[in-house]
């Protein structure tokens, strides 16, 4: 890992941390089954994968959500030191934070059951005490869309609606179905958006491109970006992803790096964590894309949440 530039911005992430409980088992069982795992291995997972990722890169990270009180907890913040993450944001000294199940089948498919935790319960008030540099990135995950943090979320986007420091915004599964405040909050924030196909589909569904959407990944992009008003980024697993770097622009097959998948939980995070890094580093939107396919291809040869490589070894690809 390299050193810190103390002159560069960081990454912050204002989602959701909690402790994966991961297992390899060959199919999710039908509904009153059974299914067998050899172990089950607690890791800190969701928004520590972004943030390891952008440390994998030599860039400076902080966590700015809650973090409970209990083992749990105690588990998240000794990863945090580990890997050099500051925690900026508030600690809950009445409950736990949460963990997540997580379970690979013989195709490298997840399912995950989550219990929520300190990290779902903050107030209007939680992200008061974040306070971004002009050279900042920020992280934002839908799945804090779906919590009461989101009245906090949705406070700290309408106090920075004018800002110039660059927000990323993975909508995940659930921000498709989020209320209107909060979606249009998001949209007029004008971040860099980052999903997979699925989640792109159900974005365009939700914004009204019934056409675009029937049609193929190149088409989805560009017509996100235009709708958005922002650039797109729609992940495509071993393809690569699809970037619309400025809003409305013809939207472009980044390639990636072909490998053979092992355990796809957290490639998607890995993706994120290292694009924010390398824009950090001064990259362009497509570099930064480039990079990110190749560190996210190297990770899915690798079992468990946060097994983003180094960026020694992501160089050789580059």
């Amino acid at each position: 890992m390299s050193s810190d530039n103390p002159a560069a911005g960081r990454v912050i992430s204002l989602g959701q941390m909690l402790v994966d409980l991961t297992m390899r088992i060959d199919r999710v069982p039908e509904p009153g089954g059974d299914a067998f795992a050899d172990e089950a291995v607690a890791r800190v997972g969701s928004s520590f994968n972004i943030l390891h990722a952008v440390r994998q890169m030599g860039v400076a990270a902080a966590h700015g959500g809650i973090i409970g009180t209990g083992p749990w907890a105690t588990q998240i913040r000794d990863a945090l030191v580990d890997d050099g993450i500051a925690h900026i944001g508030l600690t809950d000294s009445t409950r736990d934070s949460g963990i997540c199940m997580a379970m690979t089948d013989a195709r490298a498919e997840r399912t995950f059951v989550t219990v929520r935790g300190a990290e779902t319960q903050g107030d209007e008030r939680c992200f008061n005490g974040i306070k971004p540099t002009d050279a900042d990135i920020v992280h934002i995950n839908g799945y804090t869309f779906a919590h009461p943090t989101s009245r906090g979320l949705l406070a700290f986007l309408e106090r920075y609606t004018f800002h110039r420091f660059t927000t990323v915004f993975d909508p995940s599964s659930v921000a498709a179905g989020a209320e209107d405040r909060l979606l249009n909050a998001i949209i007029a924030h004008r971040p860099i958006w980052s999903c997979n196909y699925e989640e792109g589909l159900a974005l365009g569904r939700r914004l009204g491109l019934s056409g675009a959407i029937a049609r193929d990944a190149e088409t989805v992009c560009t017509a996100l970006s235009e709708r958005l008003d922002s650039p797109v980024i729609l992940r495509a697993g071993a393809s690569g992803a699809w970037l619309s770097a400025a809003a409305g622009e013809r939207a472009r097959l980044v390639p990636s790096h072909h490998v053979h998948a092992v355990d796809t939980n957290g490639a998607g995070d890995c993706h994120v964590g290292v694009m924010s890094a390398e824009l950090i580093r001064g990259a362009s939107l497509y570099e930064a894309v480039r990079i990110a396919n190749v560190a996210a291809a190297i990770s899915v040869t690798r079992s468990g949440p946060a097994t983003c490589p180094s960026r020694q070894e992501i160089e050789p690809f580059m």
